[in-house]
């Protein structure tokens, strides 16, 4: 068992974990966002209709991952040549300062237009940064420990959602916080949205402490000439097809499942928000759990493919329970999202690998950014558009988690043809 555990942690193994431990800020980030949403609307956006509001709110949510795939070929350029953890070091500096900004933004009411204006700049700011976080944490994971690739992916996605957590908890303890000492429901001079956004520069002096310099490596510079944007579409078409179709589908699924449903809750199922906190809070908690336990699975026995196609049927499953919720009792709503979640956490164990085996070494987190990045840029509007579909129908939300469960479905599969196992 010792011996186990010392193939795993590493020398190489710790140093990348405390560098994915910078992860956390991107997610707390998003997912404070989505949490806000409502907030965020009245504070920035002036609208009589509270659908138009959270359109808006969802659509300038999606303008960040618009500069995603820009930020995803800076930072992979970087990264490709003077080293993956340099690159993803310096996205993470990137990200800090805006995030905590943003918290500290005038309202609408305060100064007219310029509001939604700055709040559109800071987001951006944060998209090109976030290009090069996720992804190059990837490609770095495949290139520490091969042996146990999955379970060190799965373990970045723990600790981002470790993130989310964080974000989760502190929103709810900012809105009972406020409710209880400093009830206002003019969002102008609420704090309750605000301190969680200022509070990310907390995490943010945590991961200085556990990385006080850059870790630099020095790659061949012919190496990173040699090739373009241009070239790796060419050499690699369809690989790079499949993998957007992956990220957009995985990430449309994190969102709606991990960031939407707190909105979804309270407006469609009518649970209180402080209902809806604490139900996502523990999905979360269960998800940091689950990710490294089916990652390490996936690293013993193999056969991701069919694993994930059974999977796949247990998420369908979940949706099916979940649209119970609006059929029959708000309670099946709430089961059928911890089936999904369950089910996505396997998911994503099992396949995000991909994304570093498929590309050769030599341009590898650019092409692993890229296409990463790219598809979490479709998946940016995967809020606003269950907005719509819910609009269109109350199983709206059902069907959209059906069509993206299907999307990695048949990528997967498509995979397989390029991914020895």
């Amino acid at each position: 068992m010792n011996t186990q555990i010392k193939k795993i942690f590493t020398p190489q193994t710790n140093n990348f974990l405390k560098t994915s431990f910078g992860n956390i800020l991107e997610w707390y980030d998003f997912t404070i966002y989505g949490m806000f949403a409502i907030s965020i609307a009245k504070a920035f956006f002036t609208t009589e209709s509270k659908f138009v509001g959270l359109l808006l709110v969802f659509a300038t949510f999606a303008i960040g991952f618009l500069a995603r795939p820009v930020g995803s070929v800076i930072f992979g350029f970087i990264g490709d040549k003077f080293g993956k953890f340099y690159a993803v070091n310096l996205s993470i500096w990137c990200m800090a300062i805006p995030t905590a900004l943003i918290g500290f933004l005038p309202t609408y009411a305060e100064i007219g237009i310029a509001a939604p204006l700055l709040l559109i700049i800071l987001r951006i700011c944060q998209g090109l940064s976030a290009g090069g976080q996720f992804s190059g944490l990837i490609a770095i994971a495949a290139e520490t420990n091969p042996k146990n690739k999955n379970l060190l992916v799965s373990s970045v996605y723990a600790i981002s959602v470790i993130g989310c957590f964080g974000a989760s908890l502190v929103g709810w303890a900012s809105v009972m916080i406020s409710n209880a000492f400093h009830p206002i429901e003019d969002v102008t001079k609420s704090l309750a949205w605000r301190i969680p956004f200022i509070l990310s520069f907390v995490f943010f002096l945590v991961y200085i402490k556990l990385n006080p310099e850059f870790t630099k490596e020095h790659t061949n510079d012919e190496d990173v000439e040699k090739y373009s944007i241009k070239t790796i579409f060419t050499k690699m078409p369809k690989q790079m097809t499949l993998m957007i179709a992956l990220s957009a589908g995985q990430t449309a699924i994190y969102y709606l499942i991990f960031t939407y449903l707190v909105t979804y809750f309270q407006l469609h199922l009518h649970i209180n928000k402080d209902t809806a906190f604490l139900i996502i809070n523990i999905l979360f908690f269960a998800s940091i759990l689950l990710f490294p336990l089916f990652g390490f699975m996936a690293d013993q026995k193999g056969n991701r493919v069919n694993t994930v196609k059974s999977t796949s049927l247990l998420f369908v499953l979940g949706i099916i329970v979940f649209s119970g919720g609006i059929i029959f009792n708000k309670i099946f709503g709430v089961i059928g999202a911890a089936i999904m979640a369950i089910a996505f956490c396997a998911i994503i164990s099992y396949t995000t690998s991909f994304f570093a085996e498929i590309f050769p070494l030599k341009y590898r987190m650019t092409a692993c950014s890229l296409s990463f990045n790219l598809g979490v840029t479709i998946s940016g509007f995967a809020p606003m558009l269950a907005e719509i579909f819910l609009n269109i129908s109350k199983y709206g939300l059902s069907i959209f988690l059906a069509v993206n469960v299907l999307l990695v479905l048949i990528s997967v599969i498509g995979i397989a043809k390029y991914i020895p196992e």
